[in-house]
């Protein structure tokens, strides 16, 4: 990679646009709320032509987060800006979308692949498979990304740590886990070698083991109380990573170290 462009530049957008510059890349950035090179939404045109003037991309990751919204911002986030995208980058431009697990809406906790059955009928998941099948049409990868954790931000550590009610879900629930850093390295080797979708998870766990884990390290009580369930409800699925990993690519965090470092370093 030598000019990267860099849409949506939050919490993973930011440590990947940093990963690219210190491999030397040359890197662009553009987000319509966070700190970026060029403030603007990339489904407008006219932002993505000023992109262009500045940078022509060789690699193009889409990193957008929405943080939740509706439907309609699904759609201005997702399929309006690769469909801008793909009027303006050239054919040889490899372009990576950022997708989420959260389509295979699995709850009885079987094994999910790529091939496993999503449910984009209708809403917010309609509008990310759209953006997917986009993508693909014009020969990008989609990585589908579990929850994302790292420094600052892991909502299940944050909830343990302080007392509060556990997340939902029997203590069964198989819930995945990807920290930012795997996240970024698995995006990067998708940019070179990627062709599909691709699921991207670093650790799958019962939800009774990973508390147990975390009272064995940390020490702190586990919550006998849960927080109510999302709008989306309590997935529960073990996610397959076979395909990503014969590109080579393996994790190298776990959630539970990271809670311990996180906790010393408070």
């Amino acid at each position: 990679m030598k000019s990267v462009w860099v849409i949506g530049c939050g919490y993973l957008g930011a440590a990947l646009a940093g990963a690219c510059r210190a491999a030397g890349a040359r890197v662009l950035t553009i987000d319509p709320a966070a700190p970026a090179d060029i403030c603007g939404s990339a489904a407008d045109a006219a932002v993505l032509r000023g992109a262009w003037a500045q940078a022509e991309p060789d690699t193009v990751f889409c990193c957008a987060a929405t943080r939740g919204g509706t439907a309609e911002d699904y759609q201005r986030a997702y399929p309006a800006v690769v469909e801008s995208l793909s009027s303006v980058i050239q054919p040889s431009c490899r372009l990576v979308f950022c997708s989420s697990i959260s389509l295979y809406a699995v709850q009885d906790g079987r094994m999910v692949t790529e091939e496993s059955l999503v449910a984009a009928a209708e809403g917010r998941s309609r509008q990310l498979f759209l953006a997917e099948q986009k993508v693909l049409a014009c020969g990008g990868v989609v990585a589908r990304l579990a929850a994302l954790y790292g420094p600052g931000r892991c909502e299940l550590v944050r909830r343990y740590l302080a007392g509060e009610p556990c997340l939902p879900g029997s203590p069964g629930r198989m819930m995945n886990y990807l920290h930012r850093a795997d996240a970024v390295s698995a995006l990067l080797l998708l940019a070179r070698r990627g062709q599909g979708v691709y699921n991207v998870c670093g650790e799958t766990f019962a939800k009774a083991d990973i508390y147990a884990r975390l009272h064995a390290a940390l020490g702190l009580p586990v919550p006998q109380q849960e927080s109510a369930p999302s709008v989306r409800g309590v997935s529960d699925m073990r996610l397959d990573t076979a395909r990503l990993r014969a590109l080579g690519w393996e994790p190298q965090h776990q959630l539970v170290d990271e809670a311990v470092r996180g906790k010393e370093g408070a």
